[in-house]
């Protein structure tokens, strides 16, 4: 009984070193699914020792280690057959090539990328100003045709929604630019780069166009700094008046004409009331004037505002843009380069063991017939006859 008993023992010590025999053959080939499996097997013996499914566990690891050692027995002839193909050599040396052109290629794409972002950048920055400079002189011509037509002080309210609503439209328009030419910048650099996968199209964090204008100082209030006191304002109404009273009595006296006292009481009355309605008319005509300019004014310190608000505003979004979409494209030619020159050194590695093919074949001969012994090793003990 002690003697079985041994015998056992020294069974399941030779399955464990066939077992870690035939693991390290697979973690030297990158076998994962057999690295697996030897695994289980040998925790299973493990288990097992010294216990009554001690002799059962011994044969299944006999079982195991076989069919491990068939498959990486598969892996070797293949690649014998491979290294041993004539035509092998031709094949890793035309890949060595494209690789190495390509590798030249994408070199020389990362080189130029950079510059292509800040030109298309820059270009976005210069072309929003311009458009947000024009629109505004658009608006300033369409607000003092509007103010031409009405009086600014009876229709203030109405002008000031207009030309904000005006301000939102241009706003929104040039937000709406500013993303299409990200956009199209973004599938430029993309284009450049010849990415497999596309670039994400940055965000533009900019405030909402309502927002914005909403924000913006109102128009300065108008005040009567500039305007003319009211009794310079009524002389300026009555003196007309005075002087043709006084000029139809004067020249009736110079020129010795005799008249009725009506008539000459009409006479300087019309005289009166007609200097005095001109005068009554281009005082108001200089009021309204006064109005207009100083509504004018509001409205182009309000237009200016607006102006410097929206092109900070897509000047700060461009540059935020500019970084992510750096960042991105930084990121991915890095990875595609690190990808690169990974199968190019496995190429290369390739191309210098056709230098040394027969002693590469002579090493996967040994291997095959260290296989084929442990494989009748593996046999015996899955028989039960150790």
């Amino acid at each position: 009984m002690p003697e079985t008993i041994a015998a056992a023992r020294s069974t399941a010590a030779q399955a464990a070193e066939l077992l870690d025999e035939t693991l390290a053959g697979a973690e030297a080939n990158d076998r994962a699914d057999l690295i697996r499996r030897l695994h289980r097997a040998r925790e299973t013996l493990r288990l097992s020792r010294n216990t009554d499914q001690e002799v059962a566990a011994v044969r299944a690891a006999g079982e195991e280690t076989d069919r491990a050692l068939a498959s990486l027995g598969t892996d070797l002839r293949y690649r014998r057959a491979a290294l041993a193909d004539p035509t092998r050599a031709n094949r890793l040396r035309a890949e060595l090539a494209r690789t190495r052109t390509q590798s030249e290629h994408e070199r020389a794409l990362a080189r130029e990328w950079p510059q292509l972002l800040a030109d298309g950048f820059a270009a976005l920055v210069s072309d929003a100003e311009f458009a947000v400079r024009t629109a505004a002189r658009g608006v300033l011509a369409e607000s003092d045709a509007a103010l031409a037509a009405t009086d600014p002080r009876k229709d203030r309210a109405r002008l000031d929604a207009q030309l904000r609503e005006r301000l939102v439209t241009e706003a929104d328009r040039a937000h709406g630019q500013a993303r299409d030419t990200v956009a199209e910048l973004t599938a430029r650099l993309d284009r450049h780069l010849e990415l497999g996968t596309p670039l994400e199209v940055p965000v533009l964090p900019m405030t909402a166009p309502t927002t914005l204008v909403d924000g913006l100082a109102p128009p300065p209030v108008a005040s009567d700094r500039g305007a003319m006191p009211v009794g310079a304002r009524l002389s300026r109404i009555v003196m007309p008046s005075y002087g043709g009273i006084m000029m139809s009595l004067v020249l009736t006296r110079v020129f010795h004409v005799a008249m009725p006292l009506w008539v000459l009481i009409t006479g300087a009355v019309t005289a009166a009331l007609l200097l005095g309605g001109s005068a009554v008319a281009a005082e108001r005509k200089r009021s309204l004037d006064r109005r207009r300019q100083e509504a004018r004014a509001g409205t182009r310190a309000v237009v200016e505002e607006f102006q410097i608000v929206l092109v900070k505003q897509l000047r700060d979004a461009s540059r935020t843009a500019q970084t992510t979409l750096r960042r991105a494209a930084g990121a991915a030619v890095t990875a595609r380069e690190k990808a690169t020159t990974t199968r190019l050194e496995g190429v290369r590695r390739s191309v210098d063991e056709l230098r040394d093919a027969n002693r590469a074949i002579r090493a996967v001969d040994d291997d095959l017939a260290s296989v084929a012994e442990l494989r009748g090793r593996a046999r015996r003990l899955a028989d039960g006859s150790g």
